[in-house]
């Protein structure tokens, strides 16, 4: 019955919600750790950031040129950015999604409600 089982996803996704935001974040983890190049691409953006904002704020001078801060950034998104599109992250992004989506809905939609989701209404009517 379509109504029981929007009452169940209801009830389950309220009481579950904790649950189901670690098996999000299970899934995530998982999703990089088997996308090797998008972690990598992940990593070398971060670490990029934390070194130019770390080590970068003063101008180097590299023979007779100066490397501002504003260069470093450039050659940063030049090298970062192609690399992070060729790990396809919309892939990752849209399986994470169906991967969780589907998992939460079949245990909320298949999982009865215990006892106290009856008396859910007594006690706030009292």
């Amino acid at each position: 019955d379509a109504n029981s089982a929007i009452s169940r996803i209801t009830y389950n996704t309220r009481y579950f919600s904790g649950n189901y935001l670690v098996i999000i974040g299970s899934l995530a983890v998982y999703a990089l750790l088997t996308n090797t190049t998008l972690l990598i691409a992940l990593i070398f953006l971060i670490g990029g950031f934390i070194a130019i904002n770390r080590f970068g704020a003063d101008p180097i001078q590299v023979g007779d040129r100066t490397v501002t801060q504003k260069h470093l950034y450039t050659g940063l998104f030049v090298i970062g950015i192609p690399l992070l599109f060729f790990a396809s992250p919309f892939s990752t992004i849209f399986w994470l999604i169906g991967a969780s989506g589907m998992v939460i809905l079949t245990h909320a939609c298949l999982n009865e409600p215990g006892v106290e989701s009856e008396y859910a209404t007594v006690t706030e009517a009292v």
